[in-house]
């Protein structure tokens, strides 16, 4: 499988050379820390390349989301206007939001049909949107689902999930996502943790500082032979990720 670029020169190097294809990349912050810009900006850098960002949102209205996107210099509706990305609204779903936006798909949506319902509305935005480029999914947040559908439901679901995923890689001939997941450690337990990490292929863990704003960055986990585990300096600097 190919291995692709972050867009962070800094970043491919400390995960040993890339983003491999059909991978997934945990990404854990506490709840004071910008370690989820990270992902933000690997979306907005994969953009640039041509592929399409999938944001499955479960914790924000629309327009909260919105503002926090823009707050790193990511314009999330714009992004969307201009049919580089779209947003699979569980959120809106289980809260009964209807947008007149035709990016954003909600439906009416409980814990028992959770997943084939949000299989219908990835498959309609395969159809609509994403087409022939390469899905970029960005999960804000795992710690949303774990609330919404409970922690051990969520993980069976994830394990369903996967399962079609992997029915989809031997059967189908498209470009192989790459897919992000963000996670506030400070809203689910350790087993949650270590079950998000068995089926993650790159893990990054950030926390924060009790003063300042220099994070420290811990990359745990990558799939490629050239990684290796180390600690880095993680910054925001208006809007923009540092990696020291």
């Amino acid at each position: 499988m190919e291995v692709l670029t972050s867009g962070i020169r800094e970043l491919d190097k400390a995960i040993g050379g890339g983003l491999l294809e059909d991978s997934i990349m945990l990404i854990i912050y506490d709840s004071y820390s910008y370690g989820w810009s990270l992902g933000v900006k690997i979306l907005q850098n994969r953009i640039v390349e041509g592929d399409f960002g999938v944001i499955i949102n479960s914790i924000l209205p629309f327009s909260s989301l919105q503002m926090e996107f823009r707050g790193i210099g990511f314009d999330l509706e714009t992004e969307c206007e201009k049919g580089n990305a779209g947003i699979i609204d569980i959120f809106a779903s289980f809260n009964g939001i209807k947008y007149d936006r035709p990016y954003i798909y909600s439906t009416n949506i409980d814990p028992p049909t959770f997943l084939p319902k949000f299989m219908t509305m990835y498959r309609k935005m395969l159809t609509e949107k994403i087409k022939d480029r390469r899905p970029v999914g960005l999960t804000v947040t795992e710690d949303g689902f774990a609330f919404l559908l409970g922690e051990d439901q969520y993980i069976r679901t994830l394990q369903k999930n996967l399962a079609l995923k992997e029915t989809a890689r031997i059967t189908e001939k498209r470009k192989r996502p790459i897919n992000i997941l963000f996670l506030n450690r400070d809203r689910v337990s350790k087993r949650f943790i270590s079950w998000l990490a068995l089926y993650s292929q790159y893990i990054i863990e950030f926390y924060s500082p009790g003063e300042g704003n220099e994070e420290k960055m811990i990359v745990r986990k990558s799939p490629l032979p050239d990684f290796e585990p180390r600690t880095y300096k993680f910054k925001l600097k208006k809007g923009e990720v540092l990696i020291l």
